[in-house]
């Protein structure tokens, strides 16, 4: 008699526990939502990010925190660890941890690695969130987070940057940056090397 009633009851569950909110597994590379029919926004972020430290080694766990500026809170974010040496070749580096009972954030596993990037499973309006960062086992050079931050589908913002985390125990890396202004500084010497040369 009850047999239709506790089936019923067994489906509704399972959806519901089997349902999570957040970006799925194809957003990890390009970090953009999807389903969001509308352009990232052109403006500053109001998000910002603010580490218990500078530097690191290989191992060492970073307290992050991510804070909205003034009125604005998060619905969505997806967070991950880059390289900024240009010839590493690996996506998302070290693993990320939440704090226990958050309501917001939770680990994600991106690019085939268990907790590799970080992401909302909820829809509550965040103005700010604590986590942690931690270093890979073996030298990757400095790294920055990189997040997308969504205020709700028509306002989010791609690209948001935490300061660069300097690795300490391998100085010999070149970071894109560094790489790029190398190349800009030759350029500009041969150039007035020439100019010397015909004049």
């Amino acid at each position: 008699m009850y047999a239709p009633y506790v089936f019923l009851l067994l489906v509704l569950l399972t959806c519901c526990e089997g349902y999570r909110l957040g970006p799925p597994l194809s957003a990890c590379s390009d970090m953009r939502p999807t389903g969001h029919p509308y352009d990232p926004q052109n403006i500053t972020s109001p998000f910002t990010f603010t580490l218990n430290a500078t530097s690191y080694q290989p191992g060492d766990v970073i307290e992050v925190f991510l804070n909205s500026s003034g009125e604005w809170f998060m619905e969505g974010v997806l967070i991950q660890a880059r390289a900024s040496d240009c010839a590493l070749q690996v996506p998302a580096v070290g693993t990320f941890s939440v704090q226990t009972d958050d309501i917001f954030l939770e680990p994600f596993n991106c690019f085939g690695r268990s907790a590799s990037a970080i992401r909302h499973y909820s829809h509550y309006r965040i103005y700010n969130r604590t986590f942690y960062w931690t270093a890979p086992s073996q030298s990757v050079g400095d790294v920055y987070l990189k997040a997308t931050v969504a205020r709700n589908q028509a306002k989010y913002w791609l690209n948001v940057m935490s300061d660069t985390i300097l690795d300490v125990s391998d100085n010999k890396r070149e970071t894109c940056g560094a790489a790029n202004t190398a190349v800009t500084v030759v350029t500009l010497l041969m150039t007035l090397a020439f100019t010397f040369i015909l004049y």
